[in-house]
């Protein structure tokens, strides 16, 4: 591992590993971080041979009277060779169930079931100054917050529509557009949701996060209606803009080609690379 950047927490975690500190979740969690450093494996190997051998030595030392065949086979004690096979195959079971995860799901159970409206309902920007008066959209749009964070999504539309109607060009229009889509999402009014997601896109201006959210947003609604080469554009376009969205959107980008027949799983990553 000379040639490679080293990864201080994974050595830590086959450390807690091999002393029976991790939980059932954390060695999972751990299997398929192996998955991707293979050159990790050879060292846990090492540490579990090593490991075996000191717990013969600690067993003998104490008692040979007291170990059995039975206890024998369920600890430790065995040879680091039968340790490593069976960690191989733990290895070979999480990647089967690593990429049997885009391959087994469908498409629409990929796609957003909702939209966290907690932390992604927009509000108004925070001022800085205490003598400072809030502008009379924004003032709406936190009111709209406040109305969608409660639960009240009623009232909280119709603090976005006016916002809408009485201030377009605002840029709190924009945001009220998005908050109007994700409510419209929620509520399984895909088609509408579309429309609003549309307006947030066309009209953003120097907000990248608020248009990608727009597009991720936008290519789930098409999923859900079905409408997968529609779903395809918004969602390579929030692939495309690489901010948060890039890896959820890079799994659904696979599944959707390979639904659509554009290219096989196998050469998915070479033609994401030339795309």
């Amino acid at each position: 591992m000379n040639n490679i950047s080293r990864d201080i927490e994974l050595e830590k975690q086959i450390d807690a590993y091999v002393k029976g500190k991790l939980t059932e979740e954390q060695v999972e969690a751990l299997w398929e971080k192996l998955l991707l450093r293979p050159d990790y494996i050879k060292l846990l190997e090492t540490e579990l041979g090593v490991q075996s051998i000191l717990e013969e030595t600690s067993s003998d030392d104490e008692s040979s009277t007291e170990v059995n065949d039975k206890d024998t086979i369920y600890s430790f004690k065995q040879s680091w060779k039968w340790i490593a096979a069976a960690a191989s195959v733990a290895i070979l079971v999480v990647a089967i169930n690593f990429l049997q995860q885009d391959t087994s799901q469908s498409i629409q159970e990929m796609a957003l079931k909702n939209i966290d409206v907690s932390t992604n309902i927009s509000s108004a920007p925070v001022l800085r100054s205490q003598k400072a008066t809030i502008a009379p959209a924004d003032s709406l749009l936190n009111r709209g917050f406040q109305a969608t964070i409660s639960g009240n999504v009623k009232e909280a539309m119709q603090f976005y529509e006016k916002i809408i109607t009485q201030y377009p060009d605002e840029t709190a229009a924009v945001k009220a557009y998005l908050n109007k889509g994700i409510i419209q999402y929620n509520s399984g009014e895909f088609k509408s949701s579309i429309s609003s997601f549309v307006e947030v896109v066309e009209n953003v201006e120097e907000n990248p996060v608020t248009e990608e959210k727009a597009y991720w947003y936008m290519g789930n609604a098409y999923i859900n209606l079905e409408k997968l080469s529609k779903a395809r554009e918004a969602i390579h376009t929030a692939y495309s803009m690489d901010g948060i969205y890039r890896k959820p959107a890079y799994r659904i980008l696979r599944k959707l080609d390979h639904e659509l027949g554009n290219v096989d799983f196998d050469d998915f990553d070479q033609q994401m690379k030339e795309g």
